[in-house]
């Protein structure tokens, strides 16, 4: 839907006119918020179709694997956490794109909400498991010690590593939806 009512440039340039305006119907017309708020719109809505894209691929991994998962490693509390805040958000990249597709005015702000919650989401994921999760339980320490899998050295290196690759999960991925939400929030009119 066009956000702009058609009107014959000469009825403009007379309304004006009558208004006692010195403004060619031009010139009213860049002056007016909403035809920039609706070029921003185009460029959120191409972002939101490609975050959609990405999030719906990566949610529909999340979930065919997640059987697997379990049977595997055992049922876990944080994969039924994850998978369902993967959906949830892409869920809502739907909206988004949808909104800024039909220049809904509510598009910025469930833009943001969106991409910030997903970008806390990151940051707390990547932060608790580079703080929590990379310790070694001390019986499976025994059983590495024991079975001489890996000398402690290459054990310590490698939960360095885990940490380290948490943390960059964490942060960068938190960082970049971040940018994500607040490009989304650029597009919302002031005042």
């Amino acid at each position: 839907m066009d956000p702009l009512i058609s009107i014959p440039r000469e009825a403009l340039a007379e309304l004006l006119r009558a208004a006692g305006s010195n403004l060619t119907p031009e010139e009213y017309v860049a002056s007016l918020p909403a035809t920039r708020l609706y070029e921003r719109y185009a460029s959120r809505a191409k972002a939101a179709a490609i975050s959609k894209y990405v999030l719906v691929v990566v949610a529909v991994i999340a979930v065919l694997f997640l059987p697997g998962a379990w049977s595997m490693f055992g049922f876990s509390i944080e994969d039924i956490i994850v998978t369902g805040g993967l959906v949830a958000v892409t869920f809502f990249e739907y909206r988004v794109h949808r909104y800024f597709r039909e220049h809904n005015p509510l598009a910025p702000s469930l833009g943001f909400r969106n991409q910030s919650c997903f970008a806390a989401g990151i940051l707390i994921y990547g932060l608790y498991h580079a703080a929590l999760l990379t310790q070694v339980s001390p019986q499976v320490q025994t059983m590495i010690e024991t079975n001489n899998l890996i000398d402690p050295e290459t054990l310590g290196l490698l939960q360095n590593l885990s940490r380290v690759f948490y943390l960059v999960i964490g942060v960068v991925g938190g960082v970049s939806q971040f940018g994500l939400a607040w490009y989304y929030r650029t597009a919302q009119v002031r005042g």
